[in-house]
């Protein structure tokens, strides 16, 4: 038995993030093509498109600067996802075969002028 606060299997800042998905989920990159129902459908690039199931579990968040100017994430509402938006997806596959969307992230858009981070 472990004494109260000891970090366990995932080490020390494990838990650091309340948001964070147990587990380790891998994560795809894509515009939102359309939502409808339990299904989320991705535009992966210019040939490919995923379909995710969206569970009870699935949770959605968008970046949001808090009072000193931090980037934090805020969970939102799957409706609140539009056509088009870029978002980052942890997914799992499911007992029949499917991907389930585990968390859902809105990236916020560059704007066109600025230089992306070296």
């Amino acid at each position: 038995m472990r004494p109260n606060g000891s970090a366990g299997r995932g080490g020390p800042g494990a838990l650091s993030d309340p948001n964070a998905p147990k587990g380790v989920y891998p994560t795809e990159r894509g515009v939102v093509k359309s939502i409808a129902g339990s299904q989320l459908f991705v535009e992966m690039d210019d040939e490919h498109e995923m379909k995710f199931r969206i569970t009870h579990k699935t949770k959605f968040f968008a970046q949001a600067k808090d009072a000193q100017g931090k980037s934090v994430q805020k969970e939102i509402k799957a409706s609140s996802l539009e056509p088009g938006e870029t978002i980052d997806v942890d997914m799992q596959t499911s007992l029949d075969g499917a991907f389930e969307a585990v968390r859902v992230v809105v990236v916020p858009a560059t704007p066109p002028n600025a230089e992306p981070p070296k």
